[in-house]
């Protein structure tokens, strides 16, 4: 069976609707972000970190995300399959790699990867995951040597508990409230605490993933507003353009007829 790697520029994701990559979504399979020049934020998890030049960034699979690119910032992304064998992180993990021999090496991988792909040589899959099992060891490595610091501070466990669970759930029509109860504490904390993590309170997080969500669904199908609104939960279709043009400031048919760069959250 294929094993699916990918390299993308960031200029390239750049390039996209802001939605896609600054709105909270998840990727059904890990990411590698290799930052090379600029700075900006990340969110994973409903947690909110800065990052800077020879930066590492992973995100596991099913994770929530959202991540400024502004024009400075260079560098690639390294889509990796969903190989157990591979032996990645369950867990995100956020490092900068002081070591220039260690930064020279993973970038080697990614020109490798890419060229791996670009050549559609015999025995591809083979190399591609020979490459992926080296990107898995430099990983290991520079957490070993970052003493396995992933940057995580244990008073957002909750934030990134109720992350996970609107990943599961966003499309249940569950309320702050559901959720809340479900890890054993008021709406009240709930928002206080994703606040805290990542400058959102706890509804604000979970209308962004359902959004993001339905742009994806209006942009790349040709399902009905209806359609949609049942598919993520929502009572009704005028229930859900209601909700989707306070937050976009546009109905969903207009967003859909919109060209990319003016696809822009409202709350973004």
């Amino acid at each position: 069976m294929t094993q699916v790697y990918r390299v993308t520029s960031l200029a390239k994701l750049r390039s996209a609707a802001p939605w896609r990559h600054a709105t909270l979504h998840s990727h059904p399979r890990p990411q590698l972000f290799w930052f090379t020049r600029g700075q900006g934020r990340f969110s994973i998890g409903a947690v909110t970190r800065g990052y800077g030049p020879n930066t590492a960034v992973y995100v596991p699979a099913s994770t929530i995300l959202s991540l400024e690119i502004s024009g400075q910032v260079q560098g690639e992304l390294l889509e990796l399959p969903l190989d157990p064998t591979l032996n990645l992180p369950t867990v995100p993990f956020h490092i900068r790699v002081t070591s220039v021999e260690a930064q020279s090496q993973f970038s080697g991988y990614l020109d490798k990867i890419e060229q791996e792909i670009a050549a559609h040589a015999a025995a591809r899959d083979e190399a591609l995951r020979a490459y992926g099992l080296l990107v898995s060891v430099w990983i290991a490595r520079q957490l070993t040597i970052h003493d396995g610091s992933i940057l995580r501070d244990r008073t957002h466990v909750l934030a990134e508990k109720y992350a996970a669970l609107v990943e599961r759930g966003f499309r249940s029509g569950k309320g702050v409230a559901d959720y809340a109860e479900q890890l054993g504490v008021t709406p009240t904390h709930l928002s206080r605490i994703c606040r805290d993590a990542s400058g959102r309170p706890a509804l604000a997080i979970l209308q962004e993933r359902i959004v993001h969500e339905a742009c994806k669904m209006l942009v790349d199908s040709d399902m009905a507003a209806r359609d949609i609104a049942s598919e993520l939960g929502f009572s009704s279709a005028a229930y859900f353009t209601r909700a989707f043009s306070k937050l976009t400031g546009r109905t969903p048919s207009e967003f859909r007829k919109l060209p990319p760069a003016q696809q822009i959250l409202v709350s973004g």
